[in-house]
């Protein structure tokens, strides 16, 4: 008895279950049609001079869009053109520097090659002041040789940098050569403060006091500075050499030599007398046994 309840119940719910999916799959076939019929008048109501504005409008965001700037981006910067200055006089002087400092627009053999004319014969080293001076102008001469080389090439894509205040801007020669003049003169200020301090350490004459038993001093000398020179002046002069290096005349000068470059003079804006000094400060500091 039991048995016959339970399959007639089952019979039941399976004949109530086949009734429902039949409902839901006319329902969603029903569905089916009226989104179709929207979506079709949908469609009607885009003109085709809708379409194209659409279009338009896309064409314009992909030129524009900030996919293509970031692809234009360059790794040009101020701080990049500091860099590369130094990391090239570092070269030029036998130094060390990592070479994730230097762009790929100055090639390792150019460098080199320069680097060849600076090389020392003499066992006491000369005018170094003046074969400093020589260094900075040529490595100055590479770095705008390298950006008169890229912006002569016609088919040169336009490219956009981050600026100083964080905007984002075209990049142009004038900018580039704008770039590299301040790190020149960035380098020239601190090497001529840096020329100052070695004149004050150079003349300052350490004087020493001796007592004898009694503990009475046997002299009354003290520790004095001996420089002749009035403050600041060494480093005015010095600033006013290496502003005045890279004047038109004295890059083809350093262009134009086929020799040795360490004892080359350039037409410097300062004193004989001036030059003299500054050349004796450099010289000392370069020959001292360390």
């Amino acid at each position: 008895m039991s048995i016959s309840i339970s399959e007639m119940y089952i019979s039941r719910q399976d004949d109530r279950y086949e009734i429902d999916v039949n409902n839901t799959k006319n329902k969603m076939q029903q569905a089916k049609k009226q989104y179709s019929s929207l979506l079709s008048s949908d469609t009607a109501v885009i003109s085709e001079e809708g379409r194209k504005a659409l279009q338009n409008k896309m064409s314009a965001f992909a030129k524009t869009g900030t996919a293509t700037e970031v692809r234009r981006l360059s790794s040009v910067s101020s701080f990049g053109y500091c860099n590369d200055y130094e990391k090239i006089l570092s070269e030029l002087s036998n130094g060390c520097v990592s070479d994730e400092f230097v762009t790929e627009n100055y090639s390792q053999g150019k460098v080199d090659a320069l680097k060849s004319k600076f090389e020392f014969q003499d066992e006491v080293k000369t005018d170094n002041f003046d074969c400093h001076v020589n260094k900075m102008v040529s490595a100055y001469n590479l770095m705008k040789d390298a950006i008169e080389d890229k912006y002569a090439n016609p088919d040169r894509e336009l490219e956009y940098y981050v600026a100083d205040d964080g905007s984002m801007q075209e990049l142009t020669k004038e900018k580039e050569l704008e770039m590299l003049d301040k790190a020149y003169e960035k380098h020239s200020i601190f090497m001529a403060t840096s020329t100052e301090i070695w004149a004050d350490l150079k003349d300052f004459q350490p004087q020493i006091t001796y007592y004898s038993n009694t503990g009475q001093a046997a002299t009354s000398e003290t520790q004095t500075f001996q420089a002749g020179y009035k403050k600041n002046e060494i480093k005015n002069q010095a600033y006013q050499a290496f502003m005045s290096a890279i004047s038109g005349e004295n890059r083809n000068m350093l262009l134009q030599e086929q020799g040795n470059l360490n004892h080359l003079k350039l037409n410097l804006s300062i004193s004989s007398s001036a030059r003299t000094q500054i050349n004796s400060i450099w010289d000392y500091y370069a020959n001292q046994k360390h």
